[in-house]
Parts: C-alpha cells; sequence; structure tokens
C-alpha cells in the first residue's frame, strides 16, 4: 500500500467514525425533537383547554348562583345573561371537544411510546367522562336561568340546588385529571432532558472513541513510517561514520520499502568498494585507491604536476645486519619497521608509495596535504616520528630477531626535498603504479645517501626548510651540488619540532652556525675554533667533526681563486 493510501485510510477511517457519533447524535436529537414535539402539540394544550373548561365550569356556576341573589333582571339585561351563559356553554363545549380530538390524536401518534399511549388513553377515558356530564349540566343551568328570568325564584332555587350532583365530575375528577396531565407533562419534560443529557455523553464518548481509534490507526501507521525512516537515518549516520552495516529489514511494501531496498543496495555496492579498498589497500594506500575508484568513469591514467614533498629512508648497514640473522629474522625485522614508517607517514597525511629493499618512498602534496607549508611542515614531523619509531624498534629487536644479546644496531637516514614532480598513474596497460616522478624524488634520495657524509639522520632541501620553519627547529649544515646535479642547494639537519630543542643542541647549533660563517669567510682559525667548540659540546656530532677536518685540510691549503664554500658530493 503506498504511503498516501495509508494517510487516505486514516481520514478515511477518521471520517467514518465522526460519521458515526453524528449519527447517533442526530437519532437521539429526533428522539429529544420527538418528545419535545408530543409535549408542544398535546401536552401543553390539553392541559391549557382542561384549565380553560374548568374555569368555565366555575364561571357559569358561580354566575348563576350570583343571578340567583339578585333581582330578576329586565329585559335587556336577561338578553345579555343568556348570551353570557351560552357563550360559556360553547367555551366550555369547545374545550372539551378540542381535548377529546388531541388526546384522539396523541394515543395514535407514534411518537408517543407505549406507556405514554396507556397514559393517554387513561385521559381520554377520563375525559369521555366529563363529556358525557357536560350536556346535563349545561342544560340545568340553562333552566336555571330561565326560571330566574321568569321571577321564578322558588324553583330556581331548587334547580341551583342540583348542581352539586356535578362536583364530583367537574370537581375532584377533573382535578385530578389536570393533575395527571401536569404530572404526563413533566414526565415527558424529565424524559426529554434526560434524552439531551444522553445525549450529550454519547456524542462525547462516540467522540472520544472515534478520537481513540482515529489516533490509535493513526499512531500504528505512522509509527511503521516514522520507524522505517529512522532506520534509514540510522543507517545513513552509520555509513557517515563509516560503518557499513547489516542489511535494513524491509518490513512494509510502500514507497518506504523501496527506499529501503535501495539504500541495502546501496549498502552492497559500498560493502563491495571498502573490500577493494581493503584488498588494495594493502599494496596502495587507501586514499588512493579512493581516488582511484572515485575517478574510474573518468581518465585514471591521468597525471599532473604538482610541488609535493618527497621523503627517502633506508636502514644504515642492513646488507651487514642481514648477514647476521636468519632470514625469517630479516623478514620479521623489515615488516615491523615498515610497519612503524607507514604509520609515521599516514599519521601525518603522507603517502607510502613503495618500497625499496629496505628503503621506504613516500611523498606528501595536495588534496591529500591542505597546502604547500603543511605538506612540508606534515613531512617533517613524520620523519621526527620516523626517528622516535627506530628507538622503539631499537627496544623490540630481541623480541623481533630472537636475540637476547648481541642485537645488531639500528639507524635510519633520511631525506627531504620539495619541487615540482608529476603525479599520476604510471605503467603498463596491464600493471600500474601511482606515484611521482622528477629530479625533487632524485634530491630527495640524494639527501638520505647525504648523511652518510655528514653523520646525520635526517637531511631536508632548502625549500623543505624554508616551508616548515614554522613548525620545525632546523640548523643549517652545507651548500653542496649532489652527485648527478651541477646547482647546488643549502641542506639543513631537521633537529625537532618548534620550541622543543633542549638549551645544549641549541647552544651547538649557534656554535656551528658561527663556524659555518667563518668557513666561508675563508676564516680558517675563527672556523677551527668554533667547530671544536661544537666537539666539546658534542663529541659525537658529525658534521662539526667533517668541519673541523675540512677545516683543518684547506687550512694547511688554501684554495685558490673564487672559492664559492661549496661542496661536491661524489656519491649517490
Amino acid at each position: 500500500m503506498k504511503i498516501r493510501f495509508k494517510i487516505l485510510a486514516i481520514a478515511y477511517i477518521l471520517l467514518l467514525l465522526f460519521g458515526a457519533a453524528v449519527g447517533a447524535s442526530a437519532l437521539l436529537q429526533q428522539r429529544i425533537r420527538e418528545e419535545l414535539g408530543g409535549i408542544v402539540d398535546y401536552h401543553v394544550p390539553i392541559t391549557s383547554l382542561v384549565a380553560d373548561f374548568d374555569a368555565s365550569t366555575n364561571d357559569f356556576e358561580l354566575e348563576l348562583r350570583r343571578m340567583a341573589h339578585d333581582a330578576p333582571p329586565r329585559d335587556t339585561d336577561a338578553k345579555l345573561l343568556a348570551e353570557h351563559i351560552d357563550g360559556l356553554a360553547a367555551r366550555m363545549t369547545s374545550a372539551i371537544e378540542r381535548s377529546n380530538q388531541l388526546l384522539a390524536r396523541a394515543v395514535s401518534d407514534p411518537r408517543n411510546n407505549l406507556e405514554d399511549r396507556l397514559i393517554l388513553s387513561r385521559i381520554q377515558g377520563a375525559l369521555g367522562n366529563v363529556r358525557g356530564q357536560l350536556p346535563g349540566f349545561v342544560a340545568l343551568g340553562r333552566r336555571t336561568m330561565a326560571l330566574m328570568v321568569a321571577d321564578r325564584r322558588q324553583e330556581a332555587e331548587v334547580e341551583l340546588a342540583r348542581f352539586p350532583q356535578y362536583d364530583q365530575v367537574f370537581g375532584s375528577d377533573l382535578q385530578r385529571m389536570r393533575s395527571e396531565l401536569e404530572a404526563f407533562t413533566q414526565k415527558s419534560m424529565r424524559e426529554a432532558l434526560e434524552n439531551e443529557q444522553l445525549n450529550l455523553w454519547i456524542t462525547i464518548s462516540l467522540f472520544a472513541v472515534a478520537a481513540a481509534i482515529g489516533l490509535l490507526f493513526s499512531i500504528t501507521i505512522t509509527g511503521h513510517i516514522i520507524g522505517a525512516l529512522r532506520r534509514l537515518v540510522s543507517g545513513t549516520q552509520a555509513i557517515e561514520r563509516g560503518e557499513l552495516t547489516e542489511a535494513l529489514p524491509v518490513k512494509v511494501e510502500d514507497e518506504i520499502g523501496q527506499l529501503t531496498r535501495a539504500f541495502n543496495r546501496m549498502i552492497e555496492e559500498l560493502r563491495a568498494k571498502e573490500q577493494i579498498r581493503d584488498t588494495f589497500g594493502r599494496f596502495v594506500d587507501p586514499r588512493i585507491v579512493s581516488r582511484l575508484i572515485e575517478r574510474a568513469g573518468d581518465n585514471p591514467d591521468a597525471a599532473e604536476r604538482r610541488l609535493a614533498t618527497i621523503f627517502f629512508s633506508d636502514i644504515k648497514g642492513f646488507s651487514a645486519i642481514s648477514e647476521q640473522i636468519t632470514p625469517a629474522a630479516m623478514v620479521n625485522l623489515l615488516n615491523r619497521y615498515f610497519t612503524l614508517a607507514s604509520a609515521a607517514v599516514r599519521d601525518h597525511h603522507g603517502i607510502v608509495d613503495k618500497y625499496i629493499g629496505d628503503a621506504v618512498m613516500a611523498f606528501w602534496t595536495q588534496p591529500f596535504s591542505a597546502s604547500d607549508a603543511a605538506q612540508a611542515e606534515d613531512a617533517c614531523r613524520s620523519a621526527l616520528g620516523h626517528r622516535a619509531a627506530v628507538v622503539q624498534l631499537r627496544r623490540e629487536l630481541p623480541d623481533i630477531l630472537g636475540l637476547r644479546r648481541n642485537a645488531p644496531d639500528v639507524s635510519v637516514r633520511m631525506g627531504l626535498a620539495t619541487g615540482d614532480v608529476v603525479v599520476g598513474t604510471v605503467g603498463s596497460a596491464i600493471a600500474k603504479s601511482y606515484t611521482v616522478i622528477g629530479d625533487t624524488v632524485n634530491l630527495a634520495s640524494r639527501l638520505e645517501g647525504l648523511n652518510k657524509a655528514y653523520g646525520t639522520d635526517i637531511l631536508v632541501a632548502e625549500a623543505t626548510e624554508m616551508l616548515a620553519r614554522a613548525a620545525v627547529e632546523t640548523r643549517e649544515i652545507d651548500t653542496v651540488i649532489v652527485a648527478g646535479k651541477s646547482e647546488p642547494i643549502r641542506v639543513f639537519e631537521l633537529l625537532s619540532e618548534k620550541g622543543k630543542l633542549d638549551e645544549t643542541r641549541c647552544a651547538l647549533r649557534d656554535a656551528f652556525e658561527e663556524g659555518l660563517g667563518a668557513y666561508r669567510a675563508r676564516d680558517w682559525e675563527r672556523a677551527a675554533e668554533r667547530f671544536a667548540k661544537c666537539l666539546a659540546i658534542d663529541p659525537k656530532d658529525g658534521p662539526s667533526a667533517v668541519f673541523a677536518r675540512r677545516v683543518e685540510k684547506l687550512a694547511a691549503d688554501p684554495p685558490q681563486g673564487a672559492w664559492d664554500g661549496v661542496w661536491r658530493a661524489t656519491e649517490k
């Protein structure tokens, strides 16, 4: 059933229920109208006519008795009195006849129930008795009046003495009939009021029942709709959180059910894509997998020129280490090292490009990094994290290699360079790789190898240092032309995050900077003194030892001509 039909069904049910309530109320109102109609049509007129009849009989008798005490009337007065007596007689007759007719109609009126008809029949019988006595009562009055007009008072007195024989009929019987009519009228009024009250309560009750049933249907139907929508919202929110929940149950066959089925199909497709990401994410960075999947309909082989920061790392003396351990131990060592190194890269928004033997290559670029400065800062922080991971690796070596004693010393050299590269998918039709290509990649590799010459572990190019200067502490090491290049670059050692360099290392950096300045100014004596101070601060400082030896040779055999202070590296 469609949602529209469900909503219309609720409306129809409510209309039917309220229609039933209105119908029941209308029936009761009809009953009340019948009760009030009987009162208006019969009770009130009959009661009024009987009262008028009672008053007329009293007036008729009193008028005759008054004439008996007065002087005989003159002809004119006698005529008027005769007309008055005839008028009262006609009035009584009319009242009793109309009352009888109304009672007959009331008894046969279907609006009156059986009980009311019995009461009306009994009143009609009593009225018939009164009606039967009325001609004699009127005739007695007229004879009495004729005797008084003829001044035959003694005979008139005799006639007057006969009136008490009608007291029972026109007195107590008539009064009892009037009382019974009043009681019957009151009974009908009470029934009308009771029906009115009953109508009110029934209307309220039916309205309450109709409202309750309507609300129950509404709550039931809308509950199913809202429940299905809430399940869809919950499932959507779970997908937003990256949780691919179980398929939602399809409990209705309307638009919500169709939407739920479509949602379940979407979850299945997302699971398939997630499975692809999980599977290939072990070989390629998941962000690259996602990007390739999203661009599957476009040109997945497209390449772009971007600014990127390239990272290379290599385990120092790994060949010698591998000769000391078993192949299984070597694999365990590499797997653990690559796990720590990859975590350091990915935790700082970098992309692990590949593993080359014991070396790691990674890069930072947009859109994986927020900006050019951010990519250089993240790369430097990753290298510092890499350094800390190597310290952790050294502690784990006995367990990894299964050696409790004489575990080899593991140290790592790293190089960072920033510049333009080509980023994209490279390879054949059957095998491809998402990678970076360019001179910056070669420069980062050369800087990693240059650590051997200076006894350092992290060297960065000048472009990287300039972009990351606000986030890290560095010291300038030298101006170098690396192997395979013709242009000199300034090389810096990455020391720590900004503000985290201790006083000893700060003092060493300052002394080294002074010595480097004296070296470039050919002030061999001051340069030797500064580098000697650096070695006094840290006897194991590689760059200070290198420059101390270099200054000693230059002081003994000073360079001739235009000397630029650039050192030319011959090894990769």
